[in-house]
């Protein structure tokens, strides 16, 4: 007779907790519960799992061979469960997430450690593009969902909503040579560094103030280039900050607050509903906070 799942988590109990009082606790039976499962358990297995003492049990060698198949099988077991419990919340068998490039960061990160806890079963796959390579993909079925900077014009057959807001901060390289007082002025003639999304949904004007200016897709290489001295630039007070405390760059406003905020989206296709992984990871992300 194979044994029952409740003869393995018996088993595996009264060898984690060193006897039958503290198993029959933790699984919250009786003891004679428990002894009688045990018992059956070694009557159909054929092997003696534990020597017994006046006041204890011990685990024999045998026994100590079954407890990590025993352990192993539960696991199974558990898993199989959860895998049950999320095809009946409607969970997918997987999920593509996209993230701008601009927007990567530790917090990001841990949302997506969470996801992959909290989805065990659920075959998760990250990109990451400039925002408009990731509107293309959410069109193209390539991408279930994507985190981009909003771009205050959506595609129709987009759905989004706003995922959360972050400060911008002036940064210059610690190189050059400025007035003390930040003037923004003094910048005019310099290389100004944008995020190339801007000028492809027509805002460059509300970024750039330079008279000259080079285009990046990507916020961490504008960063780097302002590290290297080749220009200044606006950016995710999120990417720069620490460059800033490490006084890699050069923090260049009137006042350490942000100028000025950009939001952010969330996007998917209106031709998917939301399923519980995809409102779980806008749950999420909604939360971040704005300063961080």
């Amino acid at each position: 007779m194979p044994a029952s799942l409740d003869q393995l988590r018996a088993f595996v109990a009264t060898v984690e907790n060193k006897g039958l009082a503290q198993a029959a606790r933790s699984l919250g039976k009786h003891v004679s519960t428990v002894r009688e499962q045990i018992n059956n358990l070694e009557i159909d297995t054929g092997i003696t799992l534990f020597d017994r003492y006046p006041r204890f049990l011990e685990v024999t060698s045998q026994g100590e061979q079954l407890y990590k198949s025993a352990t192993a099988m539960l696991r199974e077991a558990s898993l199989f469960d959860a895998n049950v419990a999320s095809i009946l919340q409607g969970v997918p068998e997987k999920l593509t997430f996209a993230v701008d490039s601009g927007l990567k960061e530790p917090a990001v990160d841990a949302i997506i450690a969470r996801f992959v806890e909290a989805f065990p079963h659920l075959a998760l796959q990250v990109r990451t593009g400039d925002t408009l390579q990731i509107k293309a993909w959410v069109l193209e079925g390539v991408v279930d969902i994507g985190l981009i900077f909003n771009t205050l014009q959506l595609h129709t057959e987009l759905s989004s909503e706003k995922a959360y807001t972050f400060g911008v901060n002036c940064i210059v390289p610690c190189s050059w040579d400025l007035p003390e007082q930040a003037d923004t002025s003094s910048l005019l003639d310099k290389l100004q560094l944008s995020l190339s999304f801007l000028d492809e949904i027509g805002v460059r004007n509300a970024d750039i103030t330079s008279h000259r200016f080079m285009l990046c897709n990507d916020a961490v290489q504008i960063l780097n280039l302002v590290k290297a001295g080749t220009g200044w630039g606006y950016l995710p007070n999120f990417v720069c900050q620490t460059a800033i405390q490490n006084e890699e760059v050069r923090l260049y406003q009137p006042t350490p607050d942000s100028i000025s905020d950009w939001n952010t989206n969330l996007v998917w296709s209106k031709q998917n509903i939301l399923n519980p992984a995809m409102r779980w990871l806008v749950n999420e992300i909604q939360k971040l906070p704005k300063y961080r």
